[in-house]
């Protein structure tokens, strides 16, 4: 579901993702370059799932990365933008995003991600990015 994002986000002139899996050259370090990439971000996508919440790892250090950036931003900004892939707990520190559900039915998954594109659109505005 995540590459799915990835490359609907693509199709967007104004959205350049960045995903791990395709943007990451053999050799790179890894951690350093995740990091750059979300202290470089003008929003974050954090896909929540059942087993991404639960485990210990880097997944954790991520969300904690990315909520210290945010931190850093005027209040109010769109910076932080939680989806759940499945029926998972949302951690506490994430609860005071609004959260979206990418699951169910096919009109419910393209109302959530028709969504996401509106939530960026105003990020993007704030930015200058968009008019």
């Amino acid at each position: 579901m995540v590459r799915e994002f990835g490359n609907r986000l693509k199709i967007e002139s104004w959205i350049d993702p960045w995903f791990d899996e395709e943007d990451l050259l053999p050799g790179q370090m890894w951690e350093e370059s995740v990091i750059r990439a979300v202290s470089q971000s003008d929003a974050v996508i954090v896909f929540l799932s059942k087993g991404a919440v639960v485990h210990e790892g880097f997944f954790q250090k991520e969300l904690n990365l990315a909520l210290d950036t945010a931190k850093e931003k005027p209040e109010g900004t769109i910076f932080i933008i939680p989806i759940r892939l499945d029926e998972c707990e949302v951690p506490l520190r994430l609860q005071p995003y609004q959260y979206v559900d990418y699951f169910g039915d096919e009109a419910k998954r393209k109302n959530m991600y028709d969504n996401l594109i509106a939530s960026l659109q105003i990020r993007a505005r704030s930015l200058g990015i968009l008019k």
